[in-house]
């Protein structure tokens, strides 16, 4: 069984500590540094298509986290107070969708941005290109070996 830590969460960007996801409850109180700490899972992907969608979803977090970093340093620099009202303005905009859409990954994954995460790939399946020849032959050996089995 392999194990794969999605990188993907780790909070150190300075936004996150400023009220990155206002009005949210950061799911419970601070675990001390010496709890000792287990896995609990939180979803299942049954299909390849389910994984795509999750990968892609968290994607999607991961460019708004990143566009709301770089928004957030840019209005932070600037000097224009107008320039700055503007930036301000997409920033709050910005950070409207991205706590939509963290709560949205929360209710359809159990997943926030503020946790970190390990996925653990349980199955793969390996396919080559064959012929149809190739296929029948084939699939009357794993039917062989099944039957074997029982």
């Amino acid at each position: 069984m392999k194990r794969l830590t999605l990188s993907v969460l780790l909070l150190g960007t300075s936004i996150l500590t400023t009220g990155y996801l206002r009005g949210q409850n950061q799911s419970g109180p601070a675990t001390p540094a010496a709890a000792p700490q287990k896995l609990v899972r939180v979803a299942t992907l049954k299909t390849v298509e389910a994984n795509r969608e999750f990968q892609a979803n968290v994607q999607l977090l991961q460019a708004q986290r990143q566009a709301a970093v770089e928004l957030n340093a840019n209005m932070e620099k600037e000097k224009d107070a107008a320039k700055k009202k503007e930036l301000k303005t997409q920033f709050d905009q910005l950070m409207a969708r991205l706590n939509e859409n963290n709560d949205k990954m929360q209710k359809s994954y159990g997943f926030s941005l503020a946790r970190n995460y390990t996925m653990e790939i349980e199955t793969a399946h390996i396919y080559m290109i064959v012929t149809e020849e190739e296929a029948a032959k084939i699939d009357q050996a794993q039917k062989a070996a099944e039957k074997g089995k029982k």
